[in-house]
């Protein structure tokens, strides 16, 4: 990206907490604004937090901001990974699944659910809806609470942008998502929920484990995924936005440098 092009970011990060922690006021703790600037110095965004409960207040920094809605990207592999291992269209999270047709360059034994999530193989998630139904995809969606899929917006699979209506959601609504995905209260099975937690590329960081998907498309660049530490569990949702194209590397880096600010990760060693 050019020198001196100024972008925006949005930036919503809920720190997803024990049953014991205290409630973030809604409009935030001084802690994570100043956590905050720190790791996302020089652009703009906007910051929220929340405890695991359900139904528990959601603090945020920026309450406009934070209800944008945009395109999730490469991040819809999550919903599409829990439909897929929910409606059997492969037997587990290790299967591989081969594209029908085949193109030229597709590996002659297919791609398991679980190396598309790291290696983020687009055309993966395309037939996880092929197999399912670009109809019945939708209404799973719909049935998560996923954005606006409730209201008929169309699903394109991550990595296909053909310019017409989209589903998008805002990052508020990512994180509330992926909180009733770590709790295992979405519409599917108990299985397809766990399994597809288990396969989100995770890094361990000291004593903590930081697990992240990113993806980037239409001028969205995400980060989003949970710190697991010790009996706390930290989800966040990142989304950068802008007239120049934000990195999924540099919102995943922040990302990583706001938790650390925030104590949930331990610091990089000397």
């Amino acid at each position: 990206m050019a020198t001196g092009v100024r972008v925006t970011a949005v930036l919503i990060v809920c720190v997803l907490v024990s049953s014991a922690a205290p409630s973030a006021r809604a409009e935030g703790p001084a802690d994570l604004r100043s956590a905050f600037a720190s790791a996302f110095a020089g652009v703009e965004a906007c910051a929220a937090l929340r405890d695991v409960a359900p139904g528990a207040e959601t603090a945020t920094s920026d309450g406009l901001e934070c209800a944008r809605r945009l395109p999730p990207c490469a991040t819809l592999e999550i919903p599409a990974t829990v439909i897929a291992l929910d409606r059997g269209v492969v037997p587990d999270a290790n299967a591989p699944l081969k594209r029908n047709p085949a193109i030229e360059g597709d590996p002659p034994d297919g791609v398991s659910l679980r190396d598309a999530f790291r290696g983020s193989v687009p055309w993966v998630s395309e037939e996880v809806v092929r197999r399912v139904s670009p109809d019945a995809f939708a209404k799973a969606l719909g049935a998560m609470r996923y954005g606006d899929a409730e209201t008929g917006a169309a699903p394109i699979p991550p990595g296909r942008d053909d310019g017409g209506p989209a589903l998008t959601l805002s990052a508020v609504e990512q994180v509330e998502f992926l909180a009733r995905l770590k709790r295992g209260e979405l519409p599917t099975t108990a299985e397809s929920q766990a399994r597809t937690v288990e396969i989100v590329p995770a890094e361990r960081i000291g004593d903590a484990s930081f697990a992240v998907k990113s993806g980037s498309c239409r001028g969205a660049a995400w980060a989003v995924g949970w710190v697991d530490r010790g009996p706390r569990s930290t989800i966040f949702a990142v989304v950068e936005t802008g007239a120049g194209d934000r990195s999924v590397e540099d919102a995943v880096s922040r990302t990583r440098t706001l938790m650390t600010n925030l104590g949930l990760v331990a610091p990089p060693g000397p």
